[in-house]
């Protein structure tokens, strides 16, 4: 299917069919909608939800519990697809921040790494601190999920099940973890809970056939230029009704910048098209920002006009500023934090400390106590 072939099946605005914008969804499960037939196309209608109804709708809740040997982690697949700078990251973040609201902050650990799959996976240690107990859900987001694949070349030896060395494609053997992340968790001590692994894509052709068809919700967005999907993939992928309501979204776009949001389409149970309003993102983020060190410092960047700071917030802003342009001050010696010590190096101290009393005890006894007599 060609651009201009595209285009003919996009309504005029006045055919557009929408739900009303003042829908609340507070504690309600996931809405479903039935997906009209070829010829009832021009009358789609799609749903404004938030993230926290979506994912009531993918999240057993309860979560499954463990016996103790069992694995009963929780898995979700989510992709977000959209062209570079479309607020991918943002996105991500907001849903670590949506599974806080669920579990608490406390309860939650995020990763991210951006064109670095391998540096994702090297990182997971560091959300099982020593002595700390497994949290109760984990995300681990993959940025540019393109590119780290396209980066992923050569091979690597592995140990097969009769412990002999193999050669695998490095691909295969980073999307393998990938896949069994319930696995990679599991070794790592963690019984039960929630694991979401979140890819973001800005080409469907460039993410692993198996990555899309596992997908349980799709996040997709406009940068209000027609053409900017992947149409033929995503028309092959998802049918001729979600594309058709993507393309309904880029004509929203066009009409008015505020109508730029996320699409949502919930693979795994069908559910239909829904509108995802721009979620707000607090300034202190979840995500751990870990991979390579030239991705390190990428933020994500809003198609959006800046909105305007108010009084309080530039106050605020400059007061943080004199606060970084002071100098540091070395803090005096014995106003520095002491190291942490060793189980061990504590008991030797203990030891140490108890034969220096026990020492001054006999020479206090020897030398002190016969002149007290006298």
């Amino acid at each position: 299917m060609s651009e201009s072939e595209d285009t003919d099946i996009i309504p005029s605005p006045t055919s557009i069919v929408h739900a009303p914008t003042d829908i609340t969804t507070m504690n309600s499960s996931l809405a479903k909608t039935a997906i009209p037939s070829q010829d009832s196309l021009a009358k789609v209608t799609y749903y404004k939800l938030d993230l926290d109804t979506i994912l009531d709708g993918l999240i057993p809740d309860p979560l499954p519990e463990s016996g103790g040997k069992d694995n009963a982690i929780h898995h979700l697949n989510i992709i977000i697809f959209g062209k570079p700078n479309t607020g991918k990251t943002t996105l991500a973040e907001s849903i670590s921040q949506a599974l806080a609201r669920r579990y608490s902050q406390r309860n939650v650990k995020a990763l991210r790494a951006s064109r670095d799959l391998p540096g994702l996976f090297e990182n997971i240690d560091k959300l099982f601190g020593r002595f700390r107990k497994p949290p109760k859900a984990i995300l681990l987001f993959a940025d540019d999920m393109t590119k780290a694949l396209r980066k992923l070349s050569g091979t690597v030896e592995v140990k097969n099940s009769n412990g002999q060395l193999e050669k695998m494609r490095r691909i295969d053997y980073w999307l393998d973890k990938w896949y069994d992340i319930r696995g990679e968790l599991f070794k790592r001590g963690m019984r039960q809970g929630l694991v979401v692994m979140v890819a973001g894509l800005h080409r469907f052709y460039g993410g692993d056939i198996d990555l899309r068809a596992d997908a349980d919700l799709l996040l997709v967005r406009s940068t209000g230029t027609p053409g900017t999907f992947d149409a033929n993939k995503v028309e092959k992928m998802l049918g001729s009704v979600v594309y058709y309501a993507m393309r309904q979204h880029e004509v929203d776009a066009l009409r008015d910048r505020k109508e730029l949001a996320w699409t949502a389409f919930v693979a795994k149970t069908g559910s239909g098209v829904f509108r995802v309003p721009r979620p707000s993102v607090s300034t202190k983020w979840l995500m751990r920002n870990v991979g390579s060190s030239e991705t390190s410092q990428e933020l994500a960047v809003e198609v959006d006009e800046p909105r305007k700071k108010s009084a309080v917030e530039e106050v605020e802003s400059k007061r943080r500023t004199s606060l970084e342009e002071r100098p540091a001050v070395q803090p005096k010696q014995h106003l520095q934090p002491k190291q942490h010590r060793s189980k061990k190096g504590r008991r030797v101290a203990i030891v140490v400390v108890a034969a220096g009393i026990l020492m001054l005890a006999v020479l206090a006894w020897k030398y002190v106590w016969p002149f007290l007599k006298i």
